[in-house]
């Protein structure tokens, strides 16, 4: 039997690791998200072992909050999918709103209106026929499927022509290959975020702003006791805290007197825990968004425009970088390098006189780096 008191110490526990959480989104997200379901399940109308499940969970997520506080970069890269939609119940929310039917399916008249009312299942997408937005999202994420996403790339729908009995498919086969088709989209759909969310996570990634820092750890309630009464108890803890607030690193604690502080803010926030650099957040925020795109219409033209992160890495980007020199003294030697689009012939598929021309080449590249040598 699960007692109250220990779901409201889960919960309280669960509020006090968000605090400390290193992202404002996230500390925002992940708090309201926890308050909505503790409030939804609040009435205890389940069976036994259901709630038995849910407190398990909580107590899962409870820890996993506490590690991405204190830096551990697999927590912490599992809170910001769930913040920014990329799993979790965000996702399904956004998948949602990409499926709200744009003005180009909205009813132009009453009758119109009238039919939409009386069959609301009319405008979902049948047999293949998605709407203009949705079609146009499925191909770009086709086309730029990120190589980092856990989630399989979506397939082309597949339509038979003909039977294994050599006849026309029935409209019942077909209709539920499109509905198990329908069903794995929905799955693989990485569903695209405002502008602002999305340009957020470019500055982050690409180190424009500046990130959040760890929030400073809060020391425990101290107990009012008898002695704390005494004037004279009083008038000598305030001339300590005095005295400590004029040294540098210096505070005065009632239960354990005057500490100074000798470490760094990093130091003591990673004495027991990994310390996750700045560098490697840039690094988690960019691979986050990457598999984040933003959509948008053109007012004039109503064409959909898809873009997607790209990360900080220039050949990640699709930019290739011209080579240093240091690149360069590789191909000292040769007359002329092989061009990007020519196929370069191995020895072993190539014919004789292309292999009597390697070994050529080859020659010559040795005696050239011994004479360098010498």
């Amino acid at each position: 039997m699960v007692h109250s008191t220990e779901v409201l110490h889960i919960y309280r526990r669960i509020l006090r690791a968000i605090t400390y959480l290193p992202d404002s989104s996230a500390r925002i997200y992940v708090h309201n998200e926890v308050v909505q379901r503790f409030r939804r399940h609040r009435p205890w109308t389940s069976p036994l072992h259901i709630i038995s499940n849910r407190v398990r969970k909580a107590r899962a997520f409870a820890g996993c909050f506490e590690r991405a506080a204190h830096g551990s970069s697999e927590d912490l890269q599992r809170v910001l999918m769930h913040t920014y939609g990329r799993a979790g119940a965000r996702r399904r929310e956004l998948v949602k709103e990409l499926l709200r039917p744009d003005e180009s399916i909205l009813p132009k008249d009453d009758t119109a209106l009238q039919q939409l009312i009386e069959n609301p299942k009319a405008q979902e997408p049948v047999d293949g026929k998605p709407s203009p937005k949705v079609t146009a999202f499925i191909a770009s994420q086709r086309r730029n499927h990120p190589k980092e996403s856990d989630r399989p790339k979506i397939r082309q729908l597949e339509k038979p022509q003909k039977t294994i009995w050599d006849r026309e498919p029935v409209a019942k086969l077909q209709h539920s290959r499109w509905l198990k088709w329908w069903a794995q989209v929905l799955e693989k759909l990485l569903p695209p975020v405002p502008k602002v969310e999305w340009d957020r996570l470019r500055d982050l990634s690409l180190g424009k702003i500046p990130l959040d820092e760890f929030p400073m750890r809060r020391s425990r309630p101290v107990e009012n006791t008898e002695q704390q009464g005494d004037m004279v108890y009083r008038y000598l803890q305030l001339k300590l805290r005095s005295e400590a607030a004029q040294l540098e690193g210096a505070t005065f604690d009632t239960t354990r007197g005057l500490q100074v502080q000798t470490k760094t803010r990093e130091e003591s926030l990673g004495e027991n825990h990994e310390v996750l650099l700045p560098r490697a957040r840039r690094r988690l925020y960019a691979h986050i968004w990457r598999l984040t795109p933003t959509m948008s219409q053109d007012e004039t033209t109503k064409v959909w425009t898809v873009v997607w992160g790209t990360g900080k890495s220039l050949i990640a980007a699709g930019t290739l970088t011209t080579p240093s020199a240091s690149d360069m003294e590789l191909f000292e030697g040769m007359e002329n390098l092989p061009e990007p689009h020519q196929q370069i012939v191995q020895p072993h598929r190539a014919s004789g006189a292309q292999v009597e021309q390697y070994a050529v080449k080859r020659q010559q590249w040795e005696e050239a780096q011994l004479a360098k040598n010498v």
